[in-house]
């Protein structure tokens, strides 16, 4: 099972100090991150308070350290590639209401125990 990363789905982790690389590997996920995803952190990153910006460094870091495949999604826009993919059967982690209402399988965070929970279809 391949599982792709969206851009809120991964600040959002780091700032609440989830360990969501290792805790979907342990679910059997094999990680992927667009490289869309990355320019997007990079560019936020420039527009973002303090507290912001060094959560999208530590992401960037885990995403570099971490031999995370990157993957490219051509020419659409991310969200709209993301939600593509997911009704293809790839699962998407994501914090955007749209993409989560648009895919049948994907990883959230849940507010109430502070970690990640999967959704199946």
């Amino acid at each position: 099972m391949e599982v792709i990363l969206d851009t809120n789905f991964i600040i959002s982790c780091v700032k609440r100090k989830i360990d969501f690389i290792d805790r979907l590997r342990g679910e059997g996920f094999k990680v992927l991150v667009p490289k869309e995803v990355i320019d997007e952190l990079k560019d936020l990153r420039l527009n973002v308070f303090h507290d912001d910006r060094v959560a999208i460094d530590f992401a960037l870091e885990i995403l570099n350290s971490k031999d995370i495949k990157k993957i490219k999604l051509g020419h659409k826009q991310v969200d709209e590639s993301l939600i593509e993919m997911g009704n293809k059967g790839a699962y998407i982690a994501t914090l955007d209401r749209a993409i989560r209402h648009s895919v049948p399988n994907k990883v959230l965070i849940s507010d109430a125990k502070n970690d990640i929970l999967i959704e199946r279809a």
